[in-house]
């Protein structure tokens, strides 16, 4: 992977992603958090996911979790809070795609 522009960088750096994660407890029950992660910290939380066990507070900040998955309730606070559109998620599966994402949020530029 390519390291990203300067510019690409600063607005990496000022934009936050929601990301919606599923897992397991140690007890083996299912698990889901909303983590606000920076776009310039994606990669790595991506990188740390292989890893087994993490946790991803140690990149973002959890916004809401629980056991299962999340409630009408909860899904309706993302969306009204937070502008999270459960429709259009887009499944992020390694480092790769976090990178074509974050590389993705600088418009073209006009020559």
């Amino acid at each position: 992977m390519s390291k990203l522009s300067a510019s690409e960088q600063i607005i990496a750096e000022k934009t936050v992603c929601i990301l919606l994660v599923r897992g397991e407890n140690p007890d083996g029950k299912p698990i889901y958090a909303y983590v606000a992660v920076r776009a310039d910290k994606l990669e790595s939380f991506m990188e740390a996911q292989k890893s087994g066990m993490f946790y991803p507070e140690d990149f973002g900040v959890i916004v809401e979790a629980g056991e299962g998955e999340p409630t009408a309730e909860i899904r309706k606070k993302m969306e009204t809070e937070y502008g999270f559109n459960h429709q259009m998620m887009v499944d992020i599966p390694d480092a790769e795609k976090a990178h074509e994402i974050t590389t993705n949020l600088t418009p073209p530029s006009e020559d």
